[in-house]
């Protein structure tokens, strides 16, 4: 009853679905060339032959399948992959490390039942994977109903979820009844499903955990090593509101003991980048802004690197790394502390660790990770950094090892229970 209703209510807002693209557009959050593909309609040609679909909102779950996608390539199938995201800040960072032979990026489609049936008459995929969370009600009940080999991979369903869902627990047994294999992120996740009465999930890991290092351009990466050579480096990295403040905080503290320092900062959503130059305006710093194509001086205290898809390139600069999100800000929940530990980084986090809660536990245990409560601890830590490198080499090396060790483990059990399911597709 619950999808029946919603199927009349995205059909009553047709209007407002029609023009959402071009007031996103306005905004930078669609590309205006690409606006039909909303609407289920591509201007790319369909390659002949077996497409499997993979859809990953977006950017850390775009990231997160270029392992899978590269699996998936060496089918004895071959099949092309066709990969949707909601978001343009995934869609160029995918176009940028998907590979270019056999992939094919899409937005997807509003969840507007006429445009999802247009944009499956014209790909036909013959299995799906979506990553994570977003469940369209209007996108899933069309893989049902055109019964395609479809699973949920990482998913995840918080405390408060569960108690949003169980007021519909029908409804929500309906959409995932689309999927035959559900892979839940954590023992958590796997509970909170199970108590939900989803029968087809099972836990096995993190696909996050088994994500590729991060590309880097090596010319840019050259000339940033040249402006900052024989300096002091603290990265501050995927930063979230209020914690750019605690950057600043921090690096006045560590100036009267740290000569030469510079910190860096990489916020999440670049666009916040003159935002955060304003934020700092009475610090009496000298502030550089990358996107200015301003680069770091002798006299930059803290360099705000407001860019896209260059986090890779601050984790192989520096080697001491604060992972942001994880200071009680919001969302809070933290970020993937793998990628730098990829990278050979000694990582500083906060507790808010909720959303990688299974790296919290086991990196510090391994001595791959130093956590944090509040300020005045990240103060500490990193001047303990700074004055220990014995340490930081120590650090840097545990994480390489535990992230290595997720990485050799980690793809073979996710793929091992999509085996039927790439059977029932005549994939394999």
């Amino acid at each position: 009853m619950f999808g029946f209703f919603y199927r009349i209510i995205t059909i009553i807002l047709y209007p407002i679905l029609r023009i959402l693209p071009y007031w996103r557009a306005r905004n930078g959050k669609e590309l205006r060339a690409r606006i039909h593909e909303r609407y289920g309609q591509s201007s790319t040609v369909r390659p002949d032959g077996k497409l499997v679909w993979i859809h990953a909102a977006s950017n850390g779950e775009a990231l997160s399948v270029l392992p899978l996608i590269h699996s998936f390539k060496e089918l004895p199938s071959a099949p092309t992959i066709l990969i949707t995201t909601m978001t343009v800040t995934a869609a160029k960072l995918l176009e940028a490390r998907m590979p270019e032979e056999g992939c094919i990026h899409q937005f997807i489609p509003l969840d507007f039942a006429p445009w999802i049936e247009n944009f499956h008459e014209y790909w036909k995929p013959d299995a799906a994977f979506w990553i994570e969370s977003e469940l369209w009600p209007n996108h899933l009940r069309a893989l049902k109903k055109k019964n395609i080999p479809a699973a949920l991979i990482n998913a995840r369903l918080s405390d408060k979820s569960v108690r949003r869902w169980s007021i519909v627990r029908g409804f929500f047994q309906s959409l995932l009844s689309c999927f035959s294999v559900i892979l839940a992120q954590t023992q958590r996740d796997f509970e909170n499903l199970q108590s939900l009465s989803i029968d087809t999930v099972q836990t096995v890991g993190n696909l996050k955990d088994v994500a590729l290092p991060l590309p880097f351009d090596s010319i840019a990466f050259d000339d940033v090593r040249l402006c900052t050579h024989g300096r002091t480096l603290i990265l501050y990295a995927s930063t979230h509101q209020g914690e750019e403040i605690i950057a600043m905080d921090i690096h006045k503290r560590l100036q009267k003991e740290v000569p030469n320092l510079l910190s860096i900062i990489v916020p999440r959503h670049p666009k916040r980048g003159a935002k955060i130059v304003q934020s700092f305006q009475d610090s009496d710093l000298n502030i550089a802004l990358r996107s200015m194509k301003m680069s770091p001086r002798i006299n930059t205290d803290i360099y705000i690197a407001d860019t896209l898809g260059e986090l890779g390139l601050f984790y192989r600069l520096c080697n001491i790394v604060f992972v942001g999100n994880s200071m009680h800000v919001k969302p809070g929940g933290g970020h993937n502390l793998l990628e730098p530990a990829l990278l050979d980084c000694a990582i500083i986090s906060g507790d808010d660790l909720h959303n990688f809660s299974i790296l919290a536990d086991e990196m510090p245990d391994a001595k791959a990770c130093t956590i944090v409560k509040d300020t005045d601890a990240l103060y500490n830590a990193i001047l303990n950094h700074i004055k220990n490198p014995d340490h930081v080499t120590q650090n840097s090396n545990n994480a390489l090892a535990y992230a290595s060790d997720k990485q050799l483990k980690g793809l073979d059990s996710i793929i091992t229970p999509l085996q039927p399911l790439l059977n029932d597709a005549k994939l394999i």
